[in-house]
């Protein structure tokens, strides 16, 4: 029996029917300098965008569940990015495409992050060169 084992598993592996694959990559909770540093960059190179900061992002699979929740919005320009939802892990931001002349509704925003089982904590703007946090409204339960 271990010599059919061996065998299956081998012409698995080679036909390709089988493979493996890593866990997603994790990665940790980053200070708000390196998240306002990135938010800038972010901000300054794309237009048409809410930027904002999602607690608890650690690997590209939490997009899954954060964009499925953000893409329903009537604001979110679906034709951009992934339905309308990119996500750095690395500094958790969440990056929302607007269509053209929308702008976010926080207290939706949030609702579909908490959703999700994420806490949105706030979105960014610049004001000149200057990044401006704005908190997100608490929901009431």
């Amino acid at each position: 029996m271990p010599k059919a084992w061996t065998w299956l598993i081998g012409m698995l592996l080679l036909t390709g029917s089988f493979t493996l694959q890593a866990a997603p990559k994790k990665y940790p909770e980053v200070n708000q300098e390196v998240r306002a540093k990135a938010a800038t960059v972010v901000l300054k190179k794309t237009e048409g965008i809410a930027l904002l900061y999602v607690k608890g992002l650690c690997c590209p699979s939490c997009a899954l569940g954060v964009r499925s929740k953000l893409s329903k919005l009537k604001f979110v320009d679906k034709k951009r990015f992934k339905k309308g939802i990119d996500m750095d892990a690395e500094t958790q931001l969440v990056t929302i495409a607007l269509k053209e002349d929308q702008s976010i509704d926080p207290a939706q925003v949030e609702k579909g992050i908490d959703d999700a089982g994420y806490v949105a904590i706030e979105w960014y703007t610049l004001e000149g060169a200057t990044l401006k946090a704005h908190p997100f409204p608490k929901q009431k339960p």
